[in-house]
């Protein structure tokens, strides 16, 4: 994949994630993501400790990049004479209505002969409906498109029952939250061996800290080579956020001691103690 660049038919910037994920060997050299949005807003879909996200806007601050084509391409390549890596763009719709198509598509073309002879590869997120018939060719032209196949696994849930879902679930699933604003704690689909990987694993754990939950002890395990031990200790927490969500519910329902309730409910999301709090809430 080095050495050329490709762009991603894409909605919107969750959909590109998704896409660029299921890209083999993608995460090897440096990861760059440029954006339309800042990291706050991209923290819930990218774990931003891995990739640098530099945020396209005017205002003045660290980590941004101006929305001028100057300016990104100065930065682009920069990058390219430096290292290995891949490079998002994100946001291509936004620098059409400011420059024009024309001026966009130069400057592809230019980067598109700076990245041949590099050690990067580019992907950049395209609508489908930001661009006639016409615009698309030529854009196609020098960035092809590349086609993404949604990866499908037999997986069965909780219930035993067996169906197809997408592995890659959406790390911004909508969520249920308590009284005090809080998200609630809820099962999401098991992971199944086949196919799992590093990649898969870091998108649970944005789903699991979005609903509070600590998730240091299977952030480490990111570090290890094995994917069976790796698969092993997902599973380990797996099973672990499964009794967390029915300690939260019972609390929620039957716990009526406002102080109880607090300390219940952090010792729940730190997922520790649940053996004590299962024989205080579940024993006959």
């Amino acid at each position: 994949m080095t050495g050329r660049i490709h762009s991603i038919q894409a909605e919107d910037t969750e959909s590109f994630i998704e896409a660029f994920d299921q890209i083999e060997n993608q995460g090897e050299g440096r990861q760059i993501f440029i954006s339309r949005y800042p990291q706050s807003r991209l923290i819930d879909l990218l774990d931003i400790s891995k990739m640098q996200c530099y945020w396209m806007t005017t205002v003045q601050d660290t980590g941004v990049l101006e929305p001028s084509l100057e300016k990104i391409n100065h930065f682009i390549e920069s990058l390219l004479r430096s290292e290995s890596g891949t490079i998002y763009l994100e946001g291509a719709e936004w620098l059409f209505s400011l420059h024009g198509f024309d001026a966009v598509q130069s400057m592809i073309r230019t980067l598109a002969e700076k990245v041949s002879i590099s050690q990067w590869s580019i992907f950049i997120s395209i609508s489908r409906d930001s661009l006639d018939m016409r615009e698309r060719s030529r854009f196609y032209r020098e960035a092809p498109l590349f086609e993404v196949n949604t990866i499908q696994h037999n997986v069965i849930s909780d219930d035993g029952d067996s169906g197809n879902i997408d592995t890659m679930q959406s790390a911004s699933v909508e969520m249920d939250l308590s009284d005090d604003g809080s998200p609630k704690l809820f099962l999401l689909t098991r992971l199944p061996r086949s196919g799992f990987s590093k990649r898969i694993l870091q998108r649970r754990i944005l789903q699991w800290r979005r609903m509070g939950l600590d998730t240091s002890d299977i952030e480490a395990v990111l570090y290890l080579q094995d994917v069976d031990e790796i698969y092993s200790k997902y599973r380990g927490v797996e099973e672990q956020v499964r009794r967390a969500t029915e300690l939260e519910q019972h609390v929620l329902e039957h716990v009526s001691d406002s102080h109880e309730r607090t300390i219940a409910l952090f010792r729940i999301r730190q997922l520790t103690g649940l053996d004590e709090l299962e024989r205080i809430y579940f024993s006959d």
